[in-house]
């Protein structure tokens, strides 16, 4: 609550200098890519993007037009799932609101190309416009956004874009984001939290209305064109949550718009689809009816938002059923049959029973012999009364069914010490189903240091799972981990202290080269690098390979023509030392 009214605070300081630019037209470009669900502080990203967007917007002035573009909300993998959710219009709250808390996000990252649509849907080369991108990440669709920065600043008016880069750590996936918004005179701001994302999305929101200044009156406007005559055509009746074709008419060619729906006597739209016209005519409008049974409205609608045509319609009930055990073992795979009318989407999630936070969800597939292909989830590995539901990609419940998470047998084999650097096999016991790594942390750790692979056996069970010690002995702990994170077992293990060196001359020739013997506990893996001393970095390497009867092959390299000293070190694939020894590079050997 104290972050919401500080929010509320600095915007009620900062918009009442809006209403002198009430002709400012901005869109929000909001990511909604996969990467989205990860999590800060134990809540999604895509949930903290939704609170901070409807907290901005409660304040937002009635004569200050906003519009909606997403990406990334609709599939996976294309680059070009970019959507204009609402078009620049007097803000509706409450609309705005609910249209992103039904974004699912899936697929990946076109945001140039985002913002260029959200540009040419403000006529940037003819008016004054604003985009406030927030993602996530970088640019993953083989397009530069510094480059269409410059190019829209050079093409627009005044056009100007700010970029929200929300838990973007790395600098080099800043590059991009940060010159997009310089390149058109607007702010890039980092947001690592849901407190820092707030505050930038108030300044962005108040960086042009410092600047505003009193706009010309505007010309009288002239009398509309009267409306043509238009119709459309659709099913009287469908089944809840399935896609139908309306079918449009005009007298005139070349209508843009929406075909949307709404419950009867209701103001607010549901959903929508686009009109697009295709020469003299229209091609028909794909449609996802709501999940709820009733009577609804089809409405026709222009660009300008103009009512053109209506039809009634009335969405029927529908078998819709979920197949499920009434009970499996926690950390296990679970297939979930569907039951449906054909064309349905969305997602099966699983929720803790009377939670509304989804754990995880699996895909909804046709089969290309009819009906729907299983769908399979990752169920907790926290036992318990849990809860599947069928969600549209409005988050409307088409189905849902209980079941039980059952407590169930998890143990890792390990022995209570080993070598360190050593390579050991763990032992795996569970349920069939099961998935995840084995990883080693510190003792009270929280960091992981390595992981080894979780793999089903071909007859039964699971192979062993390896991993090699940390170099460092001490106490450590093995952790079998769900995909999630969530722990299903856990065993402790001593890394104990190994005699291991390597050795060579002390004195050798330039350029030749050198066999170096190594000596330690089996299971030691790595390379022997060759430091200049007091380097950091290697300047050539040879291989550690077991003998076939005992111990270690040398390793072989080739020392460089440098004169000098030199550092040899055996270092893991982690790149820590496990021996080290001094050589000294000569013109020629003493005698």
């Amino acid at each position: 609550m104290k972050q919401g009214f500080t929010l509320s605070t600095a915007l009620l300081l900062g918009l009442s200098s809006f209403a002198v630019q009430a002709s400012d037209k901005t869109i929000l470009v909001l990511d909604a890519s996969g990467s989205m669900w990860e999590q800060i502080d134990n809540k999604p990203k895509i949930e903290i993007a939704r609170q901070a967007l409807k907290s901005i917007l409660a304040d937002w002035p009635a004569d200050q037009e906003l519009g909606l573009v997403a990406y990334g909300h609709r599939s996976k993998g294309d680059c070009k799932d970019i959507e204009t959710l609402i078009p620049v219009a007097p803000l509706d709250a409450a609309n705005m609101g609910k249209t992103v808390d039904n974004l699912i996000p899936k697929g990946k990252t076109p945001l140039s190309a985002a913002v260029k649509q959200a540009a040419e849907a403000l006529k940037y080369t003819e008016e004054k416009a604003t985009v406030i991108l927030i993602s996530d990440g970088k640019e993953t669709c083989d397009s530069d956004p510094c480059t269409l920065g410059t190019e829209l600043e050079k093409a627009g008016v005044n056009f100007t874009a700010h970029v929200i880069g929300f838990d973007v750590a790395k600098v080099e996936d800043q590059a991009g984001l940060k010159c997009l918004a310089e390149n058109t005179g607007g702010k890039f701001i980092a947001a690592a939290n849901a407190s820092e994302l707030n505050k930038a999305l108030v300044e962005t929101v108040q960086a042009p209305v410092m600047e505003a200044t009193t706009p010309p009156p505007e010309p009288p406007k002239p009398e509309p064109a009267p409306l043509p005559k238009a119709t459309i055509t659709a099913p009287t009746s469908a089944e809840k949550g399935t896609l139908i074709l309306v079918e449009h008419q005009a007298d005139k060619p070349g209508i843009e718009g929406h075909v949307y729906i709404y419950a009867q006597g209701k103001e607010q739209n549901i959903s929508y689809g686009y009109v697009r016209p295709e020469g003299d005519s229209y091609k028909p409008t794909e449609l996802r009816l709501p999940a709820t049974v009733g009577e609804y409205v089809l409405r026709w609608k222009d660009g300008q938002e103009q009512l053109l045509a209506e039809t009634a319609i009335t969405v029927t009930e529908a078998t819709i059923a979920l197949k499920a055990p009434e009970s499996a073992p926690k950390g296990t795979l679970l297939k979930v049959g569907l039951t449906a009318p054909a064309k349905l989407e969305g997602h099966v999630h699983i929720f803790a029973k009377g939670k509304e936070q989804s754990i995880t969800y699996g895909y909804i597939r046709p089969n290309p012999q009819g009906g729907y292909l299983d769908t399979e989830l990752r169920l907790p590995a926290e036992p318990g009364d849990y809860e599947l539901k069928w969600l549209t990609d409005r988050n409307e419940v088409l189905a849902q069914a209980p079941i039980q998470v059952t407590a169930s047998e998890i143990k890792l084999d390990v022995p209570s010490s080993a070598p360190k650097g050593t390579s050991v096999k763990i032992g795996l016991m569970g349920s069939d189903g099961l998935a995840g790594h084995v990883h080693i942390f510190a003792k009270g750790k929280d960091q992981s240091i390595t992981y080894g692979y979780v793999r089903e056996n071909a007859i039964k069970g699971y192979e062993p799972s390896e991993l090699s010690l940390p170099a460092q002995p001490g106490d450590y702990e093995l952790k079998w981990l769900s995909e999630r994170n969530e722990v299903l077992a856990t065993a402790p293990i001593q890394v104990t202290e190994a005699d291991i060196s390597l050795s060579a001359p002390e004195q050798v020739q330039k350029s030749t080269e050198i066999q170096i013997a190594l000596k330690g506990p089996d299971g030691l893996t790595g390379h022997v690098h060759l430091f200049a001393q007091g380097k950091e970095q290697s300047i050539t390497y040879g291989y550690v390979r077991a003998s076939s009867a005992q111990g270690y092959e040398p390793s072989t390299l080739t020392v460089p023509d440098v004169l000098g000293h030199y550092t040899l070190r055996w270092l893991t694939e982690r790149n820590e030392i496990l021996a080290e020894a001094p050589l000294q590079v000569v013109e020629q050997i003493s005698e």
